[in-house]
């Protein structure tokens, strides 16, 4: 009987963690697509309107998000170094821009940049799978400026 009451909470965890997944990597495809993507002002919506729009993509999960972070490199991004890894129950937005600051451009900015949006959040289960899990989820867009 015990065997099988932690096999069912192993299993409900692994749920739990795939929610998670789902929710980052949405978040993160989301936030992409619609920084790559003109403004009627801008070529590119920048950051801050990036991280209210992931911030409402996890609303579900959480609301302690520490975004963004730009990094100035195209991926691996590298914890610790690159951003701060995510606390339990926090989501960390990084982002690298390519070519432009801020994720924002001008009509001379250089057409079908980079833009790759990585979300990490510090998924803490019930010790049944190791303790503290950084699941992340990231998407790569190519800007229509």
């Amino acid at each position: 009987m015990p065997i099988l009451v932690l096999l069912v909470a192993g299993v409900l965890e692994l749920g739990r963690g795939y929610a998670f997944a789902m929710a980052t990597s949405d978040a993160a495809r989301d936030g992409a697509r619609y920084v790559a993507g003109k403004t009627s002002t801008t070529n590119g919506p920048g950051l801050t309107n990036m991280c209210s729009l992931v911030t409402a993509d996890l609303a579900a999960i959480t609301t302690n998000v520490s975004c963004p972070t730009q990094v100035n490199h195209a991926p691996p991004f590298v914890a610790g170094v690159d951003y701060t890894a995510p606390t339990a129950g926090q989501a960390v937005v990084v982002v690298y821009c390519g070519t432009s600051v801020n994720c924002t451009g001008s009509v001379t900015t250089l057409y079908e940049s980079e833009v790759d949006v990585y979300v990490y959040y510090g998924f803490s289960d019930l010790n049944l799978l190791g303790g503290g899990i950084t699941i992340s989820g990231s998407s790569r867009a190519t800007t229509s400026w």
